[in-house]
């Protein structure tokens, strides 16, 4: 079960180690603590821990608490739905607004370019552009859309 989710992790550009992380929470009966993942996988304390984190901000996995043990343990949330909507919001949406102010900065650059170069670089400029607007445009349907079925 954990290679499916390290198929989809490399559609979606998400690590591999998350990906993995989630695959045993996903196909664990039981609720597991970070010692258990750990002891599942093959990769580093700080790679779990990082990997937890992303899974919990994304809503993929949550905590619950066990009578008698502090220990923390993840079950995943099996609305895929929510999941998608939540990537959405809180991934995608930050590499957007990372994207749009590196386009910024790149709008303000190119002007000064001269030479043979130069209006290339003004026409692929203009093509990212229109494909940031595009992609930006698609999140808020793809988010209703989630929110509908």
């Amino acid at each position: 079960m954990v290679s499916f989710f390290l198929d989809a992790a490399e559609l979606l550009g998400v690590p591999k180690s998350v990906a993995a992380i989630y695959g045993v929470v996903f196909a664990s009966p039981n609720p597991l603590s970070f010692t258990d993942i750990e002891q599942r996988l093959d990769i580093s304390k700080g790679s779990i821990s990082q990997g937890l984190r992303v899974l919990r901000e994304v809503g993929a996995v949550k905590a619950v608490e066990r009578e008698g043990d502090r220990r923390e343990r993840f079950v995943p949330d099996l609305e895929l739905r929510k999941l998608i909507r939540r990537w959405l919001e809180e991934r995608l949406q930050k590499q957007l607004t990372a994207g749009n102010n590196k386009l910024t900065a790149l709008k303000q650059l190119v002007p000064t370019q001269t030479g043979e170069n130069a209006e290339v670089l003004r026409q692929r400029l203009k093509q990212l552009q229109a494909w940031h607007s595009k992609a930006r445009a698609v999140v808020p349907l793809a988010k209703t859309f989630l929110q509908l079925t």
